[in-house]
């Protein structure tokens, strides 16, 4: 048997296990920002993709590069298979097997470096480990593959966006990899190191930038590298120590981490540490950037009991109901919780050198969170965060079982061979059981509200599912969907999503809205933030009424009107609130004068926006400003330097020919839509 056998046929197995662990889960549906990312973003629309498909791949509304890489992966999947579901998880399992193979791969090429470097220290006749490195690669990869919190970033369909950038930057580890071998073989040689540097610039720059289109913790990538070569490479280049000087020189990294890694990390800090420590970020939150930091030492501790020991009860799509701390000991966990994370970070250091295994898993764990959890103005928790990070914590836990170099104790080997298999069946039953109750919608949602209680985001997500599913009013599924948003509205926290779909169920079904719920929105707008939960909810209830899917009576409209009065009183500078009152004066009042003061106020208050001077130009258009229409055609096309909207300035312009035309004709000017 050729030595890849063995590898390849456990390899092999681990995918196979991996694929019917996930296949109950295949079946289900769209989650949470599943909907706002992919099935309502417009440009992801199967007729938009026919005529537009590369203006889809920069239409994402998160990150600063528009995840240009997965939005092209849905689109796609769109193009091929239309909006369904089950295409994009079978891609999403298969890319999980994909960085699964890769992580055994880097955790073979580390495991192996390090059983030779202690070999060489130890000398001759030292006893090896008590697994072995590719045993050792195995176990760890499988832990990884089968893991629990591993789900949401496999069966939670937006979250292709985190496993494609590790992708990426898997791949960019092992190129860097072999560029260093590469480098240590022309320094012990004495040849030429061109392609050595080739590898190791070109993966670490190239990937990072492709794993940055796909999700913006791809940046990670240099950060990742700078961990692997401190605890496990040590920048060794081979060759004599009489030498040494010569060749630091010779083969020093220093510029590639100061290029890559340094400078990078001073302008990302001074981007955006200034709107953190301002509190300018944190406006749209509901805890302060203190808070988050102290609650994020809890958020860290919660994660790692859940990727060494997880409990199904705790995973869960939603986190919303963690109590936010506001001191050291409120709640009491928060300073034991930080102890904690110090002592590991000081034994990550000690133990470079004694367990450089175990050094290395710490910091890897720590190195993926450094931007996700601390001060940029994140939600506080979600699992699938550690899709990467949690490669640190099996390779530290799994290395410190199978790496000692036992002179007696002929019965660790068992043990530890033992507790390996059996965390992995355990990981494989639990994920199993998720993606059980993945499969099913209805089972989802109920699990998830029945497990979390206090969060209003899971008891919203089962109101909206009993909702979806009553075949009529008059079904007992249409009154529990009423209660159970009922209920969701009255736990603390709640934003106004759960009160929008009581008023959308009620008007939809032209049944009277009570009073006591407009009111209850009036309240809440004008006392919470405007987070993009809030500006979805409001904007469906202008939506609903533009469109005519709501029966509202007069009555309602008027207390939609005021609703919106209320946001633009409590927020006067936040342009989404403006617009959203201009799109009702617009196209549900008719008020065009007070839709178009709107829209100016709402430019001025955010003049590089495209959607906002693209709504001032509709405006303009259906009201015959033909003039300052034309102004804003070219401002347009400003702001649009690299053409991803010239198909909507085509329209626009196409508009503006026909009014023109109308103009000439005497034919009345057409309301127009902002949104």
């Amino acid at each position: 048997m050729p030595p890849w056998m063995p590898l390849a046929l456990a390899l092999a197995a681990l995918a196979l296990l991996g694929w019917l662990v996930y296949l109950p889960g295949l079946h289900g549906g769209f989650v949470f920002d599943d909907f706002s990312n992919i099935v309502d973003q417009p440009a992801l629309d199967p007729r938009a993709l026919n005529g537009h498909f590369w203006q889809a791949v920069w239409a994402g509304r998160a990150g600063p590069f528009s995840r240009a890489l997965s939005m092209l992966s849905f689109a796609w999947q769109v193009r091929v298979w239309g909006m369904q579901p089950l295409p994009m998880k079978v891609f999403n399992v298969l890319l999980h097997l994909l960085n699964a193979g890769l992580i055994a791969w880097l955790s073979l090429r580390v495991l192996q470096w390090l059983d030779a470097r202690e070999r060489e220290q130890l000398g001759p006749g030292a006893p090896g480990w008590v697994l072995s490195p590719r045993a050792l690669a195995m176990l760890v990869a499988g832990a990884w593959l089968l893991a629990p919190i591993q789900l949401t970033a496999v069966l939670y369909v937006v979250q292709r966006e985190e496993s494609l950038a590790a992708c990426f930057v898997l791949l960019g580890l092992l190129g860097y990899w072999h560029g260093r071998m590469l480098l240590r073989d022309a320094v012990q040689a004495g040849a030429a190191q061109r392609r050595a540097w080739s590898w190791i610039w070109g993966s670490l720059l190239g990937c990072t930038v492709l794993a940055a289109l796909a999700k913006e913790t791809g940046v990670m990538l240099p950060a990742y590298a700078a961990v692997l070569e401190w605890a496990v490479l040590r920048g060794d280049c081979g060759g004599a120590p009489a030498s040494r000087e010569q060749r630091d020189a010779r083969c020093s990294l220093l510029g590639v981490y100061a290029l890559l890694l340094v400078l990078p990390g001073l302008l990302g800090l001074a981007w955006l540490l200034p709107g953190a420590l301002s509190g300018a970020a944190y406006a749209q939150r509901d805890f302060t950037l203190g808070q988050r930091l102290l609650t994020e030492g809890r958020v860290l501790v919660d994660y790692l009991h859940w990727i060494l020991l997880p409990n199904p009860g705790t995973l869960s799509l939603y986190h919303d109901d963690l109590r936010v701390s506001t001191s050291w000991l409120h709640p009491w966990t928060t300073a034991p919780s930080w102890l904690l994370l110090a002592a590991l970070l000081g034994a990550a250091l000690w133990l470079r050198r004694r367990r450089p295994v175990v050094s290395l898993g710490i910091l890897w764990f720590f190195a993926g969170h450094c931007l996700v959890s601390t001060f940029v103005p994140l939600d506080l928790v979600y699992e699938h965060r550690n899709y990467l990070p949690c490669w640190g914590v099996f390779l530290a836990a799994f290395g410190w079982l199978g790496s000692w170099r036992p002179r007696e104790a002929r019965s660790w080997p068992f043990v530890a061979g033992v507790a390996c298999t059996g965390l992995l069946a355990l990981y494989a039953g639990f994920t199993a059981i998720r993606a059980q109750v993945w499969g099913n919608p209805l089972r989802l949602a109920y699990f998830e509200a029945t497990a979390h209680p206090r969060s209003p985001r899971a008891v919203y997500d089962l109101g909206r599912v009993l909702y979806l599913i009553a075949p009529s009013v008059d079904s007992p599924q249409f009154r529990q969907a009423r209660r159970t948003m009922v209920q969701a509205s009255e736990i603390a926290g709640a934003d106004l999503q759960p009160m929008q779909a009581l008023v959308f169920m009620q008007a939809k079904q032209g049944l009277p809205v009570p009073r006591a719920w407009w009111e209850q929105l009036r309240r809440r707008v004008s006392q919470q933030r405007l987070g993009v939960e809030n500006v979805g909810a409001l904007y469906s209830l202008v939506q609903c009424a533009a469109d005519k899917v709501c029966r509202y009576v007069p009555e309602d409209l008027r207390q939609l009107g005021d609703l919106l009065d209320a946001g633009v009183r409590a927020h006067p500078r936040d342009a989404q609130m403006i617009t959203l009152r201009a799109n009702f004066e617009a196209n549900v009042s008719h008020r065009f004068p007070q839709a178009y003061a709107d829209m100016l106020r709402a430019v001025a208050l955010d003049p590089g926006s495209f959607d906002y001077w693209k709504n001032l130009v509709q405006l303009q258009i259906a009201g015959r400003q033909l003039s300052q229409a034309s102004v804003g055609l070219e401002r347009l096309r400003e702001l649009d330097p690299f053409g991803l909207h010239r198909a909507q300035r085509l329209a626009l312009r196409r508009q503006w020919l026909a009014a023109r035309g109308d103009e000439a004709s005497g034919q009345p000017a057409q309301s127009g839509e902002a949104r």
